[in-house]
């Protein structure tokens, strides 16, 4: 996107506050004005003061100072009050937008962007905009005006020299050109910059037990150095081209200075009639110093402002999830269905599904197990409609997954995925994550199901436990534990649980598996799962391998053909004694 679309794109945010924007425009117009008036005072003050002592010029002058300096005092007050306003309101709605269209984005986006980049672009690059939204607003609107107003008076007291002093406007361009998209290049690469440093971080703070039990100090500190080295060069690039832009501009000016001041004491334009003009004149010329290094430095805000904006546009401008069909999923039996399935990652070669067909007939219970990394958890992924197949079809009720709308596919489906994924806050919020309201029976029986009353309190009062950040209170089991009542408060026609009790020790797993089957005795049930003692009493087991289903069963049927179900049973239950409980 170009500049001049950019720009006209960040409007549209401020359109919802004009008359905030405008009474900053006021406020502005305001300060420009005094100070311009201030200037036009130097002469009568020096002339009719100072050399012709008038009395009413002299009784005047104080009323008149306080008066302009009255009127830049509020201008300036809503100057910049108005225009702070209405940058964060703007980028409230940025950072609002930016994140619903963050959780919304496909699956497929998330495995290819690390998520800090988008922390990132939320926090970091949004102040960019902020800060492009509020300074250099200001700056461009109140002294562009300044400007303008001070030049106006500088050609009434003498054309002949303000044209000498405007003979400086084509360099001031060149160097303000240059510098424009220098910082424009410099600005963009230290966003990326924060992006690896946010990831980095991220991932540090978030395996700090890994990095204190493997002593891995020195390689995250490399690692970070890396990235916090890259953030380094490029903000001294910046930094570099303001240190050089500025002072170049604020030269240029000064030489402009110089040569009016040497030509008005060499007469050699007669303009100055009075030592009260002259004064004046340079005085104006004073007063514009400032809004010229404060123009020439708003190019550095103002570029790094536009690529912050181009990089949340960006994102903006990704198409969402898209919401499937037109079918909802009222009066769903669960019947479950895939039909030939193909499906490969994205970047890869290896079908993760190849020619996948099995059924789980409603209220029924289905396993599918197999090795790490054999299919099993890619199934559960396209039944939930995170990935489309490349072939075949995933059916519910004999209908395809894709002609569901997806917010009503996703009720029909409650998922506990492999990792227990949790939410900072109380464990009741947790488990009654996304409802509308909270049925405190439907609560209790799960959380007794479960175990979670054990450890948790519930509620949202001051006693109610809470989570910590993933659930960094609570250990591997109890955290699976809230994991699983979460599904099952839910009440879907069909039950997923992916590895659901592998931080559970086998005790607790035969508990957890009773209350299960009780609690979920009219749903379809797929466990997929690594332990097979979780799967015994399954109505038919699929066995996968290589993304394949080799085989299926029942438990005794399975083992009966001594094949690979039977080699992972045997396999598993001589390691039996050895196991130890990892986790209540």
């Amino acid at each position: 996107m170009n500049t001049t679309g950019l720009y006209r794109r960040l409007l549209g945010y401020v359109l919802p506050y004009r008359w905030v924007f405008a009474l900053s425009i006021v406020g502005m117009v305001a300060v420009a004005a005094a100070e311009t008036v201030f200037a036009a005072l130097l002469k009568p003050i020096m002339d009719g003061g100072f050399i012709e002592r008038d009395s009413e010029i002299i009784q005047s002058t104080p009323f008149l100072l306080i008066g302009v300096f009255a009127a830049r005092a509020l201008g300036a007050f809503a100057d910049q009050y108005s225009i702070a306003w209405v940058g964060r309101q703007m980028v409230f709605d940025l950072r609002q937008a930016l994140f619903d269209r963050m959780i919304r984005l496909p699956v497929t986006y998330y495995d290819r962007h690390p998520s800090a980049g988008l922390i990132s672009k939320l926090i970091y690059d949004l102040e960019q905009v902020a800060e492009a939204s509020t300074t250099s607003v200001r700056v461009l609107v109140k002294d562009s005006l300044l400007c303008t107003g001070l030049i106006l008076w500088m050609f009434l007291l003498s054309w002949q020299l303000t044209l000498i002093f405007l003979l400086i406007t084509p360099f001031v361009a060149i160097v303000v050109g240059k510098a424009g998209r220098r910082f424009r290049s410099s600005s963009e690469g230290i966003q990326a910059s924060m992006g690896g440093i946010t990831h980095v971080a991220k991932e540090a703070f978030q395996g700090h037990k890994v990095i204190k039990a493997y002593a891995g100090y020195k390689y995250e500190n490399r690692i970070f150095q890396a990235a916090n080295q890259a953030n380094r060069r490029q903000s001294l690039r910046k930094a570099l081209v303001a240190s050089i832009s500025v002072p170049l501009l604020v030269l240029l000016a000064g030489t402009a200075v110089a040569v009016i001041i040497y030509i008005a004491m060499t007469d050699t334009i007669t303009t100055f009639v009075s030592p009260g003009t002259f004064i004046s004149y340079i005085g104006t010329i004073l007063l514009l110093m400032g809004p010229i290094k404060r123009l020439a430095r708003v190019n550095e805000y103002l570029q790094a402002g536009l690529a912050a904006a181009h990089s949340i546009f960006s994102v903006l401008d990704l198409p969402p999830e898209g919401q499937g069909g037109s079918m909802t999923s009222q009066a769903i039996r669960g019947e479950v269905e895939f039909r030939d399935v193909t499906f490969t990652y994205p970047d890869t070669e290896e079908p993760a599904l190849d020619q996948v067909s099995f059924m789980v007939p409603a209220g029924s219970t289905v396993a599918l197990v197999g090795a790490s990394g054999s299919g099993k958890s890619t199934a559960a992924a396209l039944l939930l409609g995170f990935y489309p197949p490349q072939r075949g079809s995933v059916l519910i009720d004999g209908v395809p997954v894709d002609e569901y709308q997806l917010t009503e596919l996703r009720k029909t489906v409650a998922l506990v995925p492999q990792e227990a994924i949790l939410f900072q806050g109380a464990v009741q919020d947790n488990i009654t994550y996304g409802q509308a309201q909270v049925d405190t029976n439907r609560l209790d029986v799960v959380a007794a199901a479960t175990g979670v009353n054990r450890f948790a309190t519930l509620g949202n009062g001051p006693d109610a436990t809470t989570m910590g950040e993933f659930g960094a209170r609570l250990s591997g089991g109890e955290r699976q534990r809230v994991s699983l009542a979460r599904a099952l408060y839910r009440q879907a026609a069909i039950l997923v649980l992916d590895e659901a009790t592998s931080a559970l020790d086998p005790v607790s797993e035969r508990e957890l598996k009773g209350e299960i089957a009780r609690l979920a005795s009219d749903q379809s049930l797929i466990l997929i799962a690594h332990r097979l003692s979780l799967v015994t009493n399954a109505d038919r087991i699929y066995v996968m391998d290589q993304g394949r289903i080799v085989e299926w069963g029942t438990h005794h049927a399975l083992l009966a053909e001594a094949g690979h179900y039977a080699a992972l049973w045997r396999s598993q239950e001589a390691q039996q004694p050895a196991a130890g409980t990892t986790g209540g």
